[in-house]
């Protein structure tokens, strides 16, 4: 019976750790992007992005960055 249950627990273990994306790389994501991951709320001036590797963790991104960037875009044309 505790075989059973043990293997019960281990299977849903590696149902909620699988994923499409390794640990860590969604960091690594929110990094390159100029963003930053926060426990659950953006600060003023931030967008939020895609969820960070960390549970709960969203990757917030300035705008104040974006229309830096767009200028930039603009001017180059």
């Amino acid at each position: 019976m505790k075989v059973l249950f043990l293997l019960a627990v281990l299977h849903c273990l590696v149902l909620m750790n699988s994923g499409d994306i390794p640990p860590g790389i969604r960091n690594i994501i929110c990094m390159m992007q100029h963003g930053t991951c926060r426990l659950f709320f953006c600060h003023g001036g931030e967008r939020k992005g895609e969820i960070c590797s960390d549970p709960w963790n969203r990757c917030c991104i300035s705008t104040a960055e974006e229309e830096r960037n767009n200028k930039l875009e603009k001017s180059d044309k």
